[in-house]
């Protein structure tokens, strides 16, 4: 396997103006069959190594005051060792919408995520990393609660986001929507 940092000059996505055509499933089918998908793949322990030393290695990474981050899913590439960082910032959820702790006190959150106690902290840029089921160019499906998407459209400017995908969740049959928010890299890897 190969590490690559995929970073999109030229996107050859298909419409991004909301509008759905006969290749675009409907995204909860594709989320059942992205997590299935990614359930079954037998590399997982691997590619997160791999990814966990791309972004290790990152400019961005190495430069970042504050690193958004998260906990990890068993479908997610398990980024568990880069969370030690004091730089790092975990989310939680209050009040519908997503916010970011310095905490390390985690307790298992009613949507079944770990999520860190509710204090918010302030931060001016930050670097962060967003999990994802698939993606397609620089555009991530995520798992339809729009709580990342919300969060990059109100502090775009503020942010670098990265995508953390296995190779498996390359998924050109993901058409993004308007709702979605573009990346600016994804850390994946290629068999």
């Amino acid at each position: 396997m190969i590490m690559i940092l995929i970073n999109f000059c030229n996107h050859d996505i298909e419409e991004k103006e909301g509008k759905h055509n006969h290749m675009n499933m409907d995204r909860n089918a594709l989320r059942k069959t992205l997590l299935e998908r990614i359930r079954n793949f037998p590399f997982k322990k691997e590619e997160s190594r791999m990814i966990i030393k791309s972004i290790a290695e990152s400019d961005e990474w190495k430069t970042a005051e504050t690193v958004l981050a998260f906990c990890p899913l068993q479908t997610e590439p398990d980024i568990s060792p880069l969370l030690e960082d004091d730089r790092v910032l975990l989310p939680y959820i209050e009040n519908g919408e997503m916010k970011f702790s310095s905490s390390r006190n985690l307790t298992r959150s009613r949507l079944g995520f770990l999520e860190p106690e509710h204090t918010e902290a302030e931060y001016e840029k930050a670097f962060m990393l967003v999990p994802l089921l698939g993606f397609n160019g620089l555009y991530r499906l995520g798992r339809g609660g729009g709580f990342y998407d919300r969060y990059i459209r109100k502090r775009k400017y503020s942010l670098y986001t990265a995508g953390v995908a296995f190779s498996v969740s390359y998924c050109p049959e993901f058409v993004p929507e308007e709702r979605d928010e573009e990346l600016q890299m994804i850390f994946s890897t290629e068999v």
